[in-house]
């Protein structure tokens, strides 16, 4: 699809945007995270705000509880600012750990520990919401009512380079706005056409405030593209090893919070996925990882998977299915025994790689009272 070439810059662009759903009278509320692209969007919706005599920014971030060091503390002080009105969320979700094979899940700031048990505590002024586990339940209207015959719309810091999945929606929400959501909230973005370099430069150049734990980062050699802030156990990629470095003492409470996170710093991505051994085929990597040796809900997802992938694979081909190279007609993560293998390591408890086959598994199935996702898994 074409991109619309306007001779303005970005920066102008998202500005208009918020000031034009100011200037209608919609209601926004600025979901912030810490990290840069809820910084900017921050930045620029109070700018709006000032221009169009808007009023009071609400924001509202929800507390994670694991976090690098400087988020909660970059969080506070933009709370402390006259012109935003913070609303700071502890919602005691389950959030994922993707180094513990036996439960993908650990419970922010769990009710069923000590607080010394936590990494940290939440301010005392923050709002509990207990067993909110969707992510859209931060912004709704019964807490934000928007104006009559007005939308409600959760400002987020999406931006259509990070991946090609956030590009598509750009692209098939034509434009910033989303369609209203099972809550009648619009999700808005308007800094979808940013770059990194944009981002950065924005907050160069205006002298705004943000999270210094990308200092650190950027110190300890992290590339530019490769800077980003959100729960350190919900992927595996280089920030983990390098924070469990920079800063010691807060790993140390990590590792003893979530088990597994203090191998996903020693290996890195390696923790995370299955290792072939020595004249191993991938088949046989798959029965040894995925059923011989894996916890027992992952065994049971594995062989529902592998039998269904095999049964369809026989629908449109005589050969077996392939060890390495994918088979061009299957779907997914079901193209060979090396992708069903890496689909199947973790038991793919959010079904986001099994092309229909196996359900997303709830967070009752792991703790007894932790309700469910009310749809599909959204944290």
């Amino acid at each position: 699809m074409p991109r619309l070439v306007t001779g303005r810059n970005v920066f102008d662009e998202a500005l208009a945007r918020l000031c034009d759903l100011m200037g209608e009278g919609h209601r926004l509320v600025c979901a912030f995270s810490g990290g840069k692209d809820s910084t900017i969007v921050l930045e620029l919706s109070l700018l709006a705000a000032q221009l169009t005599g808007y009023g009071p920014l609400d924001v509202v971030m929800r507390d994670d509880e694991i976090m690098y060091p400087g988020t909660f503390e970059y969080a506070e002080r933009v709370a402390a600012r006259d012109e935003v009105r913070f609303h700071w969320l502890v919602m005691g979700q389950p959030c994922t750990n993707v180094y513990n094979r036996e439960s993908p899940y650990w419970w922010v700031f769990d009710e069923r520990l000590e607080p010394s048990a936590w990494v940290r505590e939440p301010p005392t002024w923050a709002t509990w919401l207990r067993h909110e586990n969707s992510i859209d339940r931060m912004v709704v209207p019964e807490r934000f009512p928007p104006p009559p015959e007005r939308d409600l719309f959760s400002v987020m810091g999406l931006r259509g380079s990070e991946s090609r999945a956030r590009l598509c929606s750009i692209f098939n929400a034509k434009g910033a706005a989303t369609k209203p959501n099972k809550y009648g909230v619009r999700n808005f973005r308007p800094i979808y056409d940013f770059e990194d370099s944009d981002v950065w430069r924005a907050i160069a150049e205006n002298k705004w405030d943000y999270n210094r734990c990308y200092d650190v980062f950027a110190r300890m050699g992290i590339r530019r593209d490769k800077l980003r802030v959100a729960p350190p156990l919900m992927k595996a990629d280089l920030l983990l090893p390098i924070a469990a470095k920079a800063w010691p003492q807060w790993f140390e409470r990590v590792a003893r919070r979530c088990p597994g996170a203090r191998t996903g710093a020693q290996f890195g991505k390696l923790a995370s996925q299955p290792v072939r051994r020595l004249g191993e085929t991938w088949r046989e990597c798959f029965q040894r990882v995925c059923i011989d040796e894996a916890p027992a809900w992952v065994a049971e997802r594995a062989r529902v998977m592998g039998a269904a992938v095999i049964k369809r694979h026989s629908n449109h081909a005589a050969h077996p299915l392939p060890d390495v190279k994918p088979c061009t007609s299957c779907s997914g993560a079901t193209g060979s025994w090396k992708k069903l293998c890496f689909a199947m390591y973790d038991g793919d408890p959010f079904a986001s790689k099994s092309a229909g086959i196996i359900k997303y598994v709830e967070p009752e199935f792991f703790r007894q009272g932790a309700g469910t996702w009310n749809g599909a898994p959204a944290w």
